[in-house]
């Protein structure tokens, strides 16, 4: 990626000596320039006695902002054998660099390290650029990342990067987050888009459980006024991959598939997408319950109450 000699910017090092990213951090905010090293706490045992202590996220990461030629400046002074790390995609004398607003947001957000943060490796981890959301209020706001789902964490973690070096979760309360403006009305644009890339359910169990879950909640648990709000969208988002991981999956008995179709077919209705051929196929898979199903009397129960209001808003 390459830079404008004259522009302030954010450079990666790298030392020939391993450990030595503190020394290095503090040696070039000595010389005059900014520094940063990504920390996480963790537990050493000194004398015999655990003690916490702050050490480099991952190994190798160093970053410093100044112009091109105050950085070059600054390795002729170094104490320590330090270089600009060059990009390997490239043929020309293009250094690695991160964008500021980037850089600023993963520091904002990591810097406070009383915070439990996790850290990936780019490759341990997907972002996906059309989720960023905004933090309002508290320690982090006005900072932007991704919210999503980390295997191991049980709530949703407000995700920022360092692009193609590292990437901090944080869990961030529901109220504290908000759509960027154009990402907000974007994503209400794009609430027609059938084109999502999921791919098909590794836990059909799961993923059923939680798109019925998450269809009842926006079909009948939250009001009229409060569909604009940020959760709403997310929710919606939610909705619509869950759905997407499931379309390709049948049921191999008439529960299975009517507990199936069930599902989707409130997920058709909430999204508006193909509420008929949803409709259908779990009327088919009625047809085939027993008289004395509970689960029968459940579908029928949600297809009569969704099929009058879909007519009732059509008519509107």
């Amino acid at each position: 990626m390459s830079a404008n000699r004259e522009e302030q910017i954010w450079y990666s090092l790298g030392c020939t000596i391993q450990q030595r990213e503190l020394r290095v951090r503090d040696d070039v905010r000595k010389y005059g320039l900014g520094a940063f090293v990504p920390l996480r706490y963790t537990v050493k045992t000194v004398r015999g006695q655990k003690q916490r202590a702050l050490v480099p996220a991952l190994s190798g990461l160093i970053f410093a902002k100044g112009t091109l030629e105050e950085v070059k400046d600054y390795l002729l002074e170094a104490h320590y054998p330090v270089y600009i790390r060059r990009s390997t995609f490239s043929n020309k004398e293009d250094y690695l660099t991160v964008p500021t607003k980037e850089m600023e947001d993963f520091i904002a957000v990591t810097e406070s390290h009383e915070e439990h943060v996790t850290y990936f490796r780019p490759e341990e981890i997907s972002l996906q650029a059309g989720d960023r959301i905004r933090i309002k209020g508290g320690l982090y706001d006005g900072r932007e990342g991704v919210i999503m789902r980390i295997k191991g964490k049980r709530n949703r973690q407000l995700v920022v990067q360092i692009p193609g070096f590292i990437a901090a979760a944080v869990e961030i309360s529901p109220d504290m987050l908000e759509l960027p403006k154009a990402r907000s009305e974007e994503r209400r644009a794009r609430s027609e888009d059938t084109s999502l890339r999921e791919k098909p359910s590794k836990n059909i169990e799961k993923d059923k459980k939680l798109l019925m879950e998450t269809a009842e909640r926006l079909l009948f648990e939250i009001p009229d006024k409060y569909q604009q709000e940020n959760e709403y969208y997310l929710l919606l988002s939610e909705l619509r991959r869950a759905r997407e991981r499931l379309k390709t999956f049948k049921g191999f008995t008439p529960a299975s598939e009517a507990e199936l179709a069930l599902p989707m077919y409130l997920a058709a209705v909430k999204l508006e997408e193909g509420v008929t051929e949803a409709e259908e196929r779990l009327r088919k898979a009625v047809e085939k319950l027993k008289d004395s199903s509970k689960l029968k009397a459940k579908c029928k129960e949600y297809l009569e109450r969704l099929t009058e209001k879909t007519h009732t808003d059509v008519t509107d």
